[in-house]
């Protein structure tokens, strides 16, 4: 309906989206119950395309009276935007136009949970550990679960719906430390399936790693070996990932521009999307555009093989649209294939002596060189063991040399996240200590 309003009030195409969430959680403290939220909302997102202008909206109220007097306010504030050739809906062959078989992202588990047996799985994390060490101060632990639909339409006939659930459970422990010092430490765990969530061991996880971090040392300046734990690794990927963006290469700052085709990496980075695995909730047949989604090699063994190029960027640059983004990263290789063969004590004994970051502590990177400065969190390691915590570090490099001295990548992907990546283990970054 919001398409042909537009339509009708003057708009030359438009697109809309209708997202739709229910959400609900839990939070204990210690033994008992905090806090219980449940929550709703309903929002339409428009695109409007006037004469090549183009405005961007967004409103929570969709009684038809309302809706009708928004659309056309939006219509009237997209006449007054600056001309832009380039912005329109996609091209008609991109458009996803199949009947493709479901992705299995919606577990229906969702729809028969109770309040009681929200509260239950939530004293169940909490009561792995409370009362039962003396340094743990105090435990937060909250459970939730949410379900997304997403309704897409544009005037171009591209329709399409998605609809998703999750389930999480999530610990954070205060400890005694040394002094006054009282270390906070957190694990969590998320599943699209409730049967598949690991609950059992997130509180004894959550304790476990904030005993590990009390009594920190500081190291002295150098360069060490480092091992990057799966819940962070993240953080050396997505430089890459912007890199590769056609804004970023349009406007000329990318460290990765103009490397299309050519070898940059070592032999053992092969970083594919594969947008259609089953269950996983980064899968999608399309994107926010409706522009279809396929498997792609991002990196082949060191060489860039696809820029992620949108319908807009590919008129701006004269070069053929790709997607928007990623969809589902995976890292694949010899060291990735066979399930738990490089686990993080594996990557550890593989790096001999170094650090393991778990946790990024505010820095930045300069997406025009590549070159980035971390404050990190972590430990010593030795032989694949922890030797014991460290504080007030601080890693430098450049992206292009840290992906160059990749010793090896983990098998340890977490599948509660859109981008599947692993521990990562690197030879010789620079790291200030003391």
């Amino acid at each position: 309906m919001a398409v042909d309003i537009a339509l009708k009030q003057g708009a030359d195409s438009a697109k809309a989206i209708i997202e739709q969430s229910l959400s609900n959680s839990v939070t204990v403290l210690g033994s008992e119950t905090d806090r219980i939220m449940s929550s709703s909302s309903r929002i339409l997102f428009l695109d409007i395309y006037i004469d090549g202008r183009y405005g961007s909206f967004s409103t929570n109220m969709l009684r038809e009276e309302e809706l009708r007097k928004f659309i056309a306010s939006a219509v009237e504030a997209t006449r007054l935007i600056a001309r832009d050739e380039c912005r329109g809906l996609p091209d008609a062959e991109l458009y996803y136009r199949g009947d493709a078989p479901d992705l299995g992202q919606y577990d229906s588990r969702f729809e028969t949970l109770t309040t009681e047996e929200r509260i239950g799985f939530a004293k169940s994390v909490a009561d792995e550990v409370w009362g039962k060490e003396k340094r743990l101060l105090s435990i937060e632990a909250e459970w939730g679960d949410e379900v997304e639909h997403s309704t897409y339409a544009d005037s171009a006939g591209f329709s399409g719906e998605t609809l998703q659930s999750s389930f999480y459970a999530s610990a954070n422990c205060s400890i005694r430390g040394r002094g006054q010092e009282k270390p906070e430490s957190w694990w969590y765990e998320g599943s699209m399936f409730l049967d598949s969530l690991n609950l059992k061991g997130c509180g004894a996880t959550a304790l476990s790693r904030g005993l590990e971090s009390v009594n920190t040392k500081r190291l002295k300046t150098g360069r060490y070996n480092a091992v990057i734990e799966n819940t962070v690794s993240s953080k050396m990927v997505s430089p890459i990932l912007k890199a590769l963006m056609g804004g970023s290469l349009q406007q000329g700052n990318s460290f990765l521009r103009e490397s299309l085709g050519k070898k940059i990496f070592g032999d053992n980075l092969t970083l594919v999307d594969r947008p259609h695995t089953y269950g996983l909730p980064g899968s999608r047949y399309f994107d926010d555009e409706g522009v279809a989604t396929r498997e792609r090699d991002i990196i082949r063994e060191g060489s860039v093989c696809n820029y992620f190029i949108s319908p807009y960027y590919s008129r701006k640059m004269g070069i053929p649209a790709t997607i928007s983004g990623p969809s589902v990263l995976r890292f694949e290789g010899p060291s990735v294939i066979q399930k738990n063969e490089l686990s993080l004590p594996t990557l550890m004994q593989k790096a001999g002596r170094g650090i393991l970051i778990t946790d990024f502590n505010g820095g930045n990177y300069n997406n025009a060189t590549g070159d980035f400065s971390y404050g990190v969190r972590g430990f010593l390691f030795e032989d694949g063991h922890k030797v014991h915590a460290i504080r007030e570090m601080n890693v430098t490099g450049n992206i292009i040399t840290l992906w160059n001295n990749l010793i090896a990548v983990g098998s340890d992907g977490r599948v509660s996240s859109k981008w599947m990546i692993p521990s990562l283990a690197f030879e010789g970054l620079d790291f200030s200590g003391i």
